[in-house]
């Protein structure tokens, strides 16, 4: 395949990408962990962590209109870099980069579901590009291409392309390095090491994980290059500076200490074997993702499992020892940082690998293998392959559907129509951003009430007596553990002889139980 036929077909895979990426993304309501990035990147983290401070100390709790809540979810002109800054570094657990991005990105387009995720989007197009030339390094031309291919309909880069979350980002930023460090690894061109060496720390500055792909590749470049002195010590000295350009932010955190309780989803998850379960069960993700409530969806899922599996089988293994050294980097890439999640895992009683989007700091070493192995079956297995892009197809086409986690859009519409104009209230949890979640899309004049223990939803409910005609207890789930978000005390259906249980609904993550005056 030619060169400029490669570029072409480069154009085509990210004008595909981009369909597959736009394809229903306004659809699906924002989730919780997106109102984090909506509020941090508008600089209002830290009003919104004393909000809730304040709220979990008053008895009885206070009543609060929902249009009031919005205030903290809208762009403010007055709040600069420096309150998103500061936001971050006391009220969340990842470095800055990403919200300083989104702050700029949103002050010139807007706060609208469609424009958060439209940055993520446009990561994830250039991931594509970006796949392309890190294979084409690695591996030449042809590589390279079903890299781009990969990375264009893999539904597991079309899902995170698809969330106002950082990690469509971080997996451009790997693959940036890849190609940095590869390009140094064949030429040794100080240039390389530099850009090497700014991408690496512009993905620590994007998610504290990243050092998983770092080691990954210090530990590649270390045993690959251990009879070369000078080379190493030029390697060494790019990865010093690296982590040198991200001390200014690490000395701020130090200085202030970490919020480990902000990470409260870590703990509370013991055993050994689960962690190997999610561990051998996860790289199914990576070219097929199921769909919960469409059983279909396992068939596509299925089918891609076993075409890679004979893929990787059929390859070569005359080509496999042609490109040892590549191969190597690309596994490193894949396990390590996997294998670090896992330990982390181990070691704190975590659930990590429990939780698919951390799956993205090993997937540009996947996403190369996925080319290599495809570059080397296309022509001796034509049928079989396309058969497995098909399947690839589908299933990221499926993705579009899934939602990440408690999603409030359809629980607040109905809501509001439970409500027909009657003086009604929502009662919810109060913990992280789930009250300006659960108020970001219910009526302006209903009351949101977020109640921290069993005594403040008494003392609430009490208190809406003389105001709420219906109450709506509604409850988030995050689909790593149920009580994250909720507590038991809100699984009740009885709130006194002032008000009667009326009907329950479901949807998205999220319970409501409607109750009515009597």
């Amino acid at each position: 395949m030619g060169r400029k036929m490669s570029v072409v077909l480069l154009c085509v895979l990210m004008a595909l990408g981009l369909i597959l990426r736009l394809h229903g993304l306004s659809r699906r309501s924002l989730w919780t962990d997106e109102f984090f990035t909506l509020f941090q990147a508008t600089g209002h983290g830290l009003d919104a962590l004393r909000y809730l401070q304040e709220l979990s100390q008053k008895k009885p709790p206070e009543a609060l209109r929902a249009g009031g809540l919005k205030r903290f979810l809208r762009d403010d002109p007055a709040r600069g870099i420096k309150d998103v800054s500061n936001s971050v570094l006391v009220t969340d657990t990842h470095p800055p980069l990403y919200f300083w991005l989104m702050h700029f990105w949103m002050r010139a387009f807007g706060e609208s579901a469609l424009v958060l995720r439209s940055f993520s989007v446009l990561m994830g197009v250039l991931c594509i590009w970006a796949a392309y030339c890190a294979g084409r390094v690695l591996f030449g031309n042809k590589a390279a291409v079903f890299s781009a291919v990969f990375t264009c309909i893999s539904p597991f880069a079309v899902m995170y392309a698809r969330e106002a979350r950082s990690y469509s980002l971080i997996l451009l930023l790997a693959l940036l390095s890849v190609m940095f460090l590869a390009r140094f690894d064949r030429k040794r061109r100080a240039l390389d090491a530099v850009g090497f060496a700014a991408v690496n720390s512009l993905g620590i500055y994007t998610h504290y994980f990243y050092i998983f792909v770092s080691l990954a590749q210090f530990f590649y470049f270390s045993v690959a290059h251990r009879l070369d002195a000078p080379l190493l010590r030029k390697f060494y000295l790019a990865f010093i500076c690296s982590l040198l350009l991200f001390s200014p932010w690490y000395l701020r955190v130090m200085e202030r200490g970490y919020n480990f309780y902000l990470t409260e989803w870590l703990f509370g998850f013991p055993g050994f074997m689960n962690k190997l379960y999610y561990l051998a069960a996860g790289f199914i993700r990576y070219v097929a993702i199921y769909a919960a409530g469409n059983p279909l969806s396992s068939v596509p899922m299925l089918a891609a499992v076993a075409l890679f599996i004979y893929m990787g089988w059929r390859t070569p293994r005359e080509a496999l020892k042609s490109w040892r050294r590549e191969l190597l980097f690309c596994v490193a890439l894949t396990g390590l940082p996997l294998a670090g999640m896992c330990c982390m895992d181990y070691a704190l009683h975590g659930a990590v690998l429990r939780q698919e989007r951390f799956w993205t700091f090993s997937f540009a070493g996947f996403i190369l293998l996925a080319g290599y192995f495809l570059s080397h079956n296309f022509s001796r297995h034509k049928a079989v392959m396309y058969l497995f892009m098909l399947c690839l197809v589908i299933s990221a086409a499926n993705a579009s559907g899934i939602q990440f986690g408690p999603a409030p859009e359809r629980v607040s519409e109905w809501i509001n129509r439970e409500a027909k104009g009657l003086p009604s209230a929502v009662i919810v949890y109060n913990v992280r951003s789930v009250v300006f979640a659960q108020a970001y899309y219910l009526d302006d004049n209903v009351y949101v009430v977020p109640v921290s223990d069993e005594a403040q939803l008494t003392a609430a409910v009490s208190g809406l007596s003389d105001r709420a005609v219906k109450i709506f207890v509604v409850r988030h789930y995050h689909p790593t553990d149920n009580a994250l978000m909720n507590q038991l005390f809100m699984e009740t259906k009885d709130l006194g002889p002032g008000y009667r249980f009326e009907e329950a609904r479901n949807s998205g993550y999220i319970s409501v139980n409607e109750f009515v005056k009597r």
